[in-house]
């Protein structure tokens, strides 16, 4: 087992603003580097490059995953290395087999969750975390795709800055494109996606985006995923950037041709009240108060697998049909 000194001791850092300072330090960055290194990079730069792109979702087996699937399975990068992942948390029986039938269909693994209660992406997410046993991890969501080159040019760039979270900008589809891309879904023609890049609309102003990133597996497992306080929506991604970065780790746009496209859909959908929802607001004030690296407790990633939780982080769930 690997010691866990120095990522312990980098979070209790988080606890006061002094030593948040120290940590942002060279020397600091520098030895945590250096810990990375020798504790979790050896032995897996020579590995194999696979990838696990990790899609959650609860009840929008619709046009959208059709189409991130399709995106994800046209990629230049070699088929048997990518490895989609969709963990299921939580869906109608109706929607859970029409997820399994897209699964099917585009060679994804499909993970079952019985999960009640409020949406939780970081709780969603962490399972797949949990079971991915890839050398990296792409986490994603059912409303994106992604040009054909995206994974080729991510896995390039860790290559040569190992210690990198690789990120793009969100840019987001017009409301008229929503047609065109439910009717590539049914009739599986060319999606055209730069023409519709041309046609959508750059978030946070053309920076990168905290939602889409890519690193190594073992640093998302290492610090015990996102922390599973967050629910409904919200400021899930902006903390676990925040904590890979506390690591040691620095995002990195994506420096190519390549992008991805969030297709559209009404803006907070499914969210109560919208962007006034009290759970927003309190996952907002969370995220400000909140400095360490290590959250949740051991059982991180399994609380709703029962029987089939993984002890090790490198199980692999089975592709099931839903009761």
């Amino acid at each position: 087992m690997r010691s866990m000194i120095l990522p312990t001791l980098l979070s209790q850092m988080g606890r006061s603003r002094i030593t948040r300072r120290l940590r942002r330090t060279g020397p600091l960055r520098r030895a945590a580097q250096a810990w990375l290194r020798r504790s979790v990079l050896t032995g897996l730069e020579a590995r194999p490059d696979d990838v696990t792109v990790l899609i959650g979702l609860r009840n929008r087996s619709d046009h959208r995953l059709v189409n991130a699937l399709r995106t994800i399975r046209g990629q230049t990068f070699p088929a048997e290395l990518v490895h989609p992942m969709v963990v299921d948390y939580g869906s109608t029986a109706l929607n859970a087999h029409r997820a399994v039938d897209v699964c099917r269909q585009y060679g994804a693994e499909y993970v079952p969750v019985e999960a009640e209660g409020s949406w939780s992406r970081a709780r969603c997410l962490n399972i797949g975390i949990r079971l991915a046993a890839t050398k990296f991890l792409l986490t994603s969501d059912v409303d994106m795709v992604f040009s054909p080159r995206y994974l080729a040019d991510a896995v390039e760039a860790i290559g040569d800055s190992p210690f990198s979270v690789i990120c793009a900008p969100m840019r987001d589809l017009p409301e008229e494109s929503t047609e065109a891309f439910r009717r590539s879904a049914e009739t599986g023609d060319a999606l055209e996606l730069e023409y519709w890049k041309e046609r959508s609309s750059p978030r946070f102003n053309g920076r990168f985006h905290p939602s889409l990133g890519m690193t190594y597996t073992a640093f998302y497992q290492l610090i015990g995923g996102y922390d599973e306080y967050y629910e409904v929506w919200g400021a899930e991604d902006e903390d676990l950037m925040k904590r890979l970065r506390a690591l040691g780790l620095s995002p990195q746009p994506l420096r190519s041709e390549s992008f991805y496209l969030h297709q559209w859909h009404p803006k907070f959908e499914g969210v109560d009240g919208g962007e006034n929802s009290p759970a927003i607001k309190q996952n907002h004030t969370y995220f400000r108060q909140q400095h360490t690296i290590l959250r949740n407790e051991d059982n991180w990633g399994r609380r709703h697998l029962g029987n089939q939780a993984p002890e090790g982080s490198t199980w692999h769930g089975r592709t099931s049909q839903p009761s």
